[in-house]
């Protein structure tokens, strides 16, 4: 059977077999993911094909994909996961990603323990135009365990541009990103159990319309991924705890904040670069919110080359910070990065700092400690507006 020109039957007949029976074939034809008791359930891998993968790759498929809305595919293979999960695997090839009548995504991911996986950078899943939506939407109340790695992620927003949602509804303008995981429809009924550990991985997550990764939950990890930029954040996680680590963010346009935490506690933000490049244009390289406790920003680097323009390399609006061990550098000294440290319970020690501006603003009348030294501050000084600050450094 030619398993492209016959997708659509093929699919309709794997639909109407039983769980267990679906996924014999993919048992049969591939080693099983994970190991379970002999008499239990079994983790297992589908695989999906696109339409111009090799003829290997089509010949080990599950599903085979035709180049025109292939998140039917996707989506169907995630369902044909038994009830343990399992992964599936998309094979090398470009991906036409539109949007699922009724859903707020492209592919969605809307069960738990669920690996969606590529093969790197031939792994591509472009939105379509005017489809204005998620390319991949991780939803349902509970909803846990969810791995996105090895993908290109393309969310065309220069075709992808007229989202815009509701601005009163939590969420809502905010459905229009590369991944986004948030356990229920902004505009749905409230309540629903948080999502919980969904990790993104060395992936690159490229031109999203608001947000390239936008997750809420408990243990969000956004690990070794190249994100570029985005109309609001390339990449923000909410609630918290969560680590954004490793990370490289090529900003070449205008963006608002490269790495950022939104209402979390707890937060890591380490060994993270972020390349303000030659038509740049970016408010924030990294940002905490404010009435947030205890983040680490800590390792990273943050650079500016000339034509290139970064307001803030930290915006630090929560308490119990530490800022540590960061490299900060303007090509520019015309126009000074800025740290702003607007809450108390703050340390920011042995960074080395090029053309800097450190402003002290303590906005929340706590008078806890601000300690600033031992920074390396060249061409760089202390602005101090208010706060409870202790150093040696000079300050204006």
């Amino acid at each position: 059977m030619n398993r492209r020109s016959d997708k659509r039957t093929q699919r309709r007949s794997k639909r109407g077999l039983s769980r267990a029976a679906m996924i014999v074939p993919a048992v049969a034809a591939i080693a099983t993911s994970v190991a379970h008791p002999a008499n239990g359930p079994r983790a297992a891998t589908v695989v999906v094909a696109a339409f111009d993968s090799c003829e290997k790759s089509n010949a080990r498929a599950d599903y085979v994909c035709d180049g025109k809305g292939d998140q039917e595919e996707i989506n169907a293979a995630v369902s044909a996961l038994p009830g343990a999960g399992g992964t599936v695997l998309l094979m090398e090839g470009t991906y036409d990603i539109r949007k699922v009548p009724g859903k707020l995504g492209g592919v969605i991911v809307d069960r738990s323990n669920v690996v969606l996986a590529g093969q790197g950078t031939s792994t591509k899943l472009i939105q379509a135009p005017d489809q204005n939506t998620n390319v991949i939407r991780i939803i349902g109340s509970g909803v846990g365990h969810i791995a996105i790695r090895d993908l290109y992620i393309d969310a065309n927003r220069n075709r992808n541009n007229s989202g815009t949602g509701d601005p009163n509804i939590s969420h809502d303008r905010f459905e229009f990103c590369g991944i986004k995981a948030y356990c229920r429809e902004p505009r749905g009924p409230s309540g629903g159990v948080p999502n919980h550990d969904i990790t993104v991985r060395n992936t690159h997550v490229l031109n999203a319309h608001t947000l390239g990764i936008m997750l809420e939950g408990r243990n969000m990890r956004v690990i070794n991924n190249v994100l570029g930029n985005a109309t609001s954040d390339s990449v923000e996680i909410l609630t918290g705890p969560g680590e954004i680590r490793g990370n490289y963010v090529d900003i070449t346009g205008r963006t608002h904040v490269a790495i950022g935490s939104d209402r979390a506690d707890s937060m890591i933000m380490a060994d993270n670069i972020v390349h303000v490049r030659k038509g740049g244009d970016i408010d924030i390289a990294f940002r905490s919110w404010a009435g947030s406790s205890r983040h680490v920003i800590a390792n990273n680097i943050v650079t500016v080359e000339p034509g290139g323009k970064c307001s803030y390399a930290v915006d630090a609006r929560g308490s119990e910070t530490v800022i540590s061990g960061n490299c900060f550098h303007t090509a520019s000294p015309d126009h000074p990065l800025r740290v702003r440290i607007s809450a108390g319970d703050a340390v920011m020690t042995s960074n080395v700092l090029q053309n800097v501006v450190i402003e002290v603003d303590d906005e929340t009348g706590g008078e806890q400690p601000i300690i600033i030294e031992n920074n390396i501050m060249q061409d760089s000084r202390i602005e101090y507006k208010k706060g409870k600050l202790r150093t040696s450094a000079p300050v204006k």
